[in-house]
């Protein structure tokens, strides 16, 4: 089902809050991917799931479910590139608010504990993949591309921000992003990756240009 930009951005007032609220309060940092999560698994609030049933996130009944259910056709890819229709039965939910707590609720198992310590929206959706949320082999691709396009990391609190990968110097790095390349700013950056005695040596740059490659250099 498609949806217009105006609708996932209506989409996001209503339900980034509530994701954000209930998200903190049960100790998690990561909400940017959550959000693209709803917006994937509910086509942006437009699906029958999402507006009549509340369950914006395409979780199913399993064993454990006690309350109300309906019976739906999807499609699953159990087999990379190949899409099975299926029927199965899903959670049904009173309010969009009691919909993002079933969320939680539901990666409240063991299964899903590593998604608390995630970083970063990509370290999220890698996790939910291979934890098992998805059969989908373009999962991760599509969250992350969908936190991008509306760019839903201003939601995201206490996470770790890195700079993008740049293969140049550190100082032509932080100028191409726009960022502060006084050696001032370079200690900040230099402290926040374990380097407490930044002098900007040779030695001292080549570390931090290391990670800078790689992507993994935090911002201060």
């Amino acid at each position: 089902m498609g949806y217009s930009s105006a609708q996932a951005k209506e989409f996001i007032n209503k339900i980034a809050p509530l994701i954000v609220a209930e998200g903190k309060k049960r100790g998690y940092k990561i909400f940017s991917t959550v959000i693209a999560q709803a917006i994937i698994e509910s086509a942006s609030g437009t699906s029958s799931l999402g507006y009549k049933y509340h369950n914006y996130f395409g979780l199913k009944c399993g064993s454990s479910w006690k309350g109300k259910s309906v019976n739906l056709r999807t499609k699953e890819e159990y087999t990379v590139g190949t899409l099975t229709s299926i029927r199965d039965n899903f959670r049904v939910y009173g309010s969009m608010a009691e919909g993002v707590a079933g969320y939680y609720d539901f990666i409240s198992t063991k299964r899903y504990a590593n998604l608390k310590s995630a970083q970063t929206a990509q370290e999220y959706a890698e996790r939910l993949k291979a934890d098992g949320y998805a059969t989908s082999s373009t999962y991760v691709n599509t969250l992350v591309n969908t936190v991008k396009k509306y760019n839903l990391t201003k939601y995201d609190t206490g996470a770790i921000e890195y700079f993008p990968k740049y293969q140049d110097s550190l100082v032509n790095a932080l100028n191409a992003v726009g960022a502060d390349s006084s050696y001032d700013y370079r200690k900040r950056i230099a402290v926040k990756n374990g380097i407490s005695n930044y002098s900007g040596t040779a030695d001292q740059n080549t570390k931090l240009l290391s990670l800078l490659k790689e992507g993994k250099l935090i911002k201060p």
